[in-house]
């Protein structure tokens, strides 16, 4: 294999990262994102797609050796990587990376916990082996400067592969070559379409599952010394010029300039509601609305929101079909629905969007009346947007949101992240389990056996 380009120097870098070179801010937004996932893994593991997901899992890849987060029955490592997939994408309530809009911590501790579980790691290599991964998604999606969405692509299917293969070759303590082997592969496993845009179905629900599997594969096939071509990235058949084709502007740089100096995993921003990142300003913007005036639906003549042209596609239009979401996951990219259930609801959390909601005829009124305008003022980062409310006494009021809370310009607090675990583990862990894993996730780097932790939120 070549020793230069693009994927050998990432590799070398993965493999060679250590939490002596990482800033302590950097490092407390790990263990802060780690925290979070985890509850948001935990709130979505009663729900009946997950509990078909495992069936599906244990079926088509039978085993032991390792475990679902927050269960203690034996499945394959595939099996347990799929299903942590799953839950950590069914609730739309994981993070983002604003610029490329992938989520990229998902598919890299959908991987990693199973495997820090398993081997017994201690908790330093997994928050080098998350960072690892992270920082690399998250560089790898600035790339190319046009939306992988409005190709048809789902960026954190199509890139998750590539972090989820970072994360488990630093776990496992794979030397670069072996890594940049793994990267090869992996860009023959990423894929992921947007089809599930349109009709609200369940499959863009299991790409973070199938991006864990495929880092899976990949790092095992690297392992037996099968080759992955060097240029998987830059090269002139390598995954950017085939699935951006016709783009000659593709940003190779981003991957590399200033990595280890300037981190991007800090520019990932935590949801405080449970949908798509660029709908959350403005269910902040209804329910301060909602609170500041006492507005109840009966009242609400008229709903106008300013968004970003960019999100019309996907969160507005068709609008018939965005009044009338299918399912409670097209819901979630339903500016409609979205803004109607927060004025109606007045909250929006790990029980939004259920069945009842998006058959409740209250909501379904308000969300024929709301409509949507361009939002110039709404740049590059996508952290805000204005909701206008016209009443029926005549009065016109409106909010906006400049930049949502959970963006590095207005980040949440220790407290507020915890906060949000700890509503997402109700009714899913006892009190005092869910306080003792808050307090290990908040010293991931002390903890010398992962697998206490994991241990323990399985039950065991």
């Amino acid at each position: 294999m070549r020793s230069d380009g693009l994927n050998a120097a990432a590799a070398r870098w993965a493999a060679g990262l250590t939490l002596d070179v990482v800033p302590p801010e950097v490092v407390e937004s790990m263990r802060l994102r780690i925290l979070d996932l985890i509850g948001v893994m935990l709130a979505a593991k009663p729900l009946p797609l997950v509990a078909a997901a495992t069936r599906a899992a244990v079926a088509a890849d039978p085993g032991g050796g390792a475990a679902i987060l927050g269960d203690a029955t034996p499945v394959s490592p595939m099996a347990a990587s799929f299903v942590n997939g799953v839950m950590s994408a069914v609730l739309e309530y994981d993070d983002t990376h604003i610029e490329s809009f992938i989520h990229p911590n998902a598919p890299v501790v959908a991987v990693a916990f199973p495997e820090a579980q398993r081997r017994r790691l201690p908790g330093r290599l997994l928050l080098e082996a998350a960072l690892a991964g992270s920082e690399l998604t998250c560089r790898l999606g600035q790339i190319t400067p046009v939306r992988l969405h409005t190709l048809g692509f789902h960026p954190t299917a199509v890139f998750g592969v590539f972090g989820g293969a970072y994360a488990l070759g630093r776990l496992r303590g794979l030397a670069a070559p072996v890594i940049a082997d793994a990267i090869g592969a992996a860009g023959s496993l990423s894929a992921g379409l947007n089809a599930s845009f349109e009709d609200g179905s369940s499959t863009k629900m299991m790409h973070v599952g199938f991006a864990a599997t495929g880092a899976l594969r990949a790092v095992a096939l690297a392992e037996q010394g099968i080759s992955g071509p060097a240029p998987v990235f830059e090269g002139r058949f390598g995954w950017f010029r085939s699935h951006v084709q016709g783009r000659d502007d593709l940003r190779f740089g981003a991957l590399l300039d200033g990595l280890g100096e300037t981190w991007e995993v800090l520019n990932v921003a935590s949801k405080l509601y449970p949908c798509a990142f660029t709908m959350m300003p403005h269910i902040e913007a209804a329910l301060a609305l909602r609170a500041r005036h006492d507005i109840r639906p009966e009242q609400i003549e008229g709903v106008t929101c300013l968004i970003g042209r960019r999100s019309f596609a996907t969160m507005c239009e068709p609008v018939e079909d965005k009044r009338r979401p299918s399912t409670t996951w097209h819901g979630r990219i339903s500016l409609q629905h979205t803004v109607a259930e927060a004025l109606v609801r007045g909250r929006m959390d790990k029980d939004a969007y259920a069945e009842e909601s998006l058959r409740d005829p209250v909501i379904n009124a308000i969300a024929d009346k709301v409509e949507y305008r361009d939002d110039p003022a709404t740049d590059a980062l996508r952290s805000g947007g204005t909701v206008r409310l016209r009443l029926r006494d005549g009065r016109k009021v409106e909010h906006r949101i400049d930049d949502m809370r959970g963006t590095r310009r207005n980040p949440l607090t220790r407290e507020d992240v915890v906060a949000k675990f700890q509503a997402n583990v109700r009714d899913v862990l006892r009190p005092d389990v869910a306080e003792r894993a808050a307090e290990q996730i908040l010293r991931l780097d002390r903890l010398e056996d992962s697998a206490v932790l994991f241990d323990a939120l399985g039950g065991r």
